[in-house]
């Protein structure tokens, strides 16, 4: 087998914010005809190749991907190339395809959980940065319903150009016979008209602490969402953080899962963890809790993270377990192609070296109890986070007036969730 991962810099916050919708749009229309096929040939094509095409974007990259049998690897980059170089946009499957995102948005808005991502990051980094947009990716209903062919060919020639694209690939097949097969396919890529650009210098919003409440009647649970955007790069040398982090929030066993999930019982399962994007990194707890517990659960995350990051820091314990635990998981972390892979992208996105999975097991084995504590304690500050609550404002509002955190309702989330439950 052969696998191939196109990724070219532009990813979620390159989608233009006056047409929120496009990028994800753009890519779900790349294989429903290309280069004079339709979805069903382009289809057929795949299925007699024995190969994969597919897309995606995280927030700072957009990949298309191709898994092929190494024997076919020449035509099926050839179909791969057709894809991404000459797709059709045929109106009548913009249409189509417009009309199945918006059911997804409509459907973001009935969940929990598409709500509270949809409300987060805009509040933490602000209208001018390119992270302040819905971290679902799906854009916005206002957009999408106008958005026309000739944008979604424009948005492709901006971001789909040879300057902004690596190609990463694994095979069993040497690398002049790729680099061959890569320039027969793609050796005349050329750009046309101007290319896109993300400014990602802004400065995101200054922290205002503060609750956020999304108002869902009669729901028997609500969605705590914590955030802080940190004064760190994604770039920046994180390791020693992130790994302390599993013993306050992104483990099963953290003080924060085993506190409202084990020993209080309030919830099935809590989550703390640093979204580790190319820029600036935010910090985001998901939290899932009976709604007549939704004020004790903020405050028992914020006396949890207090506690963490002032005085009860990492135990011996912990750093045996959560270094030990990393370190007998890298093997397993190589096992098919895809996940090298991936590592090769991770390495390429965060600027790290090439052999950094060879040397990453004893940078583990040196980090100390006090270097740890260090880590996080100069970047997660829990009296910058901004509490979003998607629960049943009747019930959980006197909770969380207790807290003493301003209280700002959003009665737009709130109009457009109903009425799509009322439909």
């Amino acid at each position: 087998m052969t696998q191939v991962s196109l990724s070219f810099n532009a990813g979620n916050a390159a989608d233009p914010r006056d047409k929120l919708g496009t990028l994800p749009l753009m890519l779900a229309l790349l294989d429903e005809g290309a280069a004079g096929m339709n979805s069903t040939q382009i289809a057929e094509a795949q299925e007699r190749l024995g190969a994969n095409i597919s897309s995606g974007a995280s927030m700072d990259r957009t990949t298309v991907g191709l898994g092929s049998l190494s024997a076919n690897l020449a035509p099926s980059l050839k179909l791969f190339s057709d894809i991404v170089l000459k797709p059709d946009f045929v109106s009548a499957e913009v249409e189509r395809l417009r009309g199945q995102q918006l059911a997804r948005i409509q459907n973001e808005l009935n969940n929990p959980q598409g709500i509270a991502f949809r409300t987060l990051p805009p509040i933490l980094f602000g209208d001018k940065h390119p992270y302040g947009i819905s971290f679902t990716g799906t854009g916005d209903v206002s957009t999408i319903g106008k958005l026309s062919r000739d944008e979604i060919v424009d948005f492709h020639h901006k971001w789909f150009r040879p300057e902004k694209a690596t190609f990463y690939v694994v095979s069993d097949k040497p690398l002049a016979d790729i680099k061959s097969a890569l320039e027969t396919s793609f050796g005349g890529w050329s750009a046309t008209g101007p290319a896109g650009v993300k400014d990602m210098s802004a400065v995101p919003a200054a922290a205002q602490p503060r609750i956020v409440l999304i108002n869902r009647p009669d729901s028997p649970q609500s969605l705590i969402l914590g955030g802080q955007v940190l004064a760190t790069k994604g770039t920046a040398d994180l390791e020693t953080a992130i790994t302390a982090n599993e013993a306050l929030g992104a483990g099963f066993l953290s003080r924060i899962n085993m506190d409202l999930r084990e020993t209080k019982g309030w919830s099935y399962g809590v989550r703390g963890s640093m979204n580790r994007v190319e820029g600036d990194v935010p910090y985001i707890i998901s939290a899932p809790v009976q709604a007549d517990k939704t004020g004790e659960s903020i405050a028992a995350l914020i006396s949890n993270y207090k506690s963490f990051l002032t005085e009860n820091g990492i135990t011996t314990e912990e750093r045996e377990r959560i270094i030990g635990g990393n370190i007998r998981e890298l093997p397993g972390s190589f096992e098919t192609s895809g996940d090298v892979l991936g590592a090769m992208q991770r390495n390429a996105l965060y600027n790290r070296a090439d052999n950094y999975y060879a040397t990453v097991a004893s940078e583990y084995r040196g980090m100390t109890q006090a270097a740890l504590d260090s880590s996080i304690r100069n970047l997660v500050n829990p009296d910058k986070f901004v509490w979003v609550v998607v629960g049943d404002a009747a019930t959980v509002k006197p909770q969380l007036e207790a807290l003493g955190l301003p209280i700002e309702m959003q009665g737009e989330a709130v109009k457009s969730a109903n009425s799509t439950e009322s439909k």
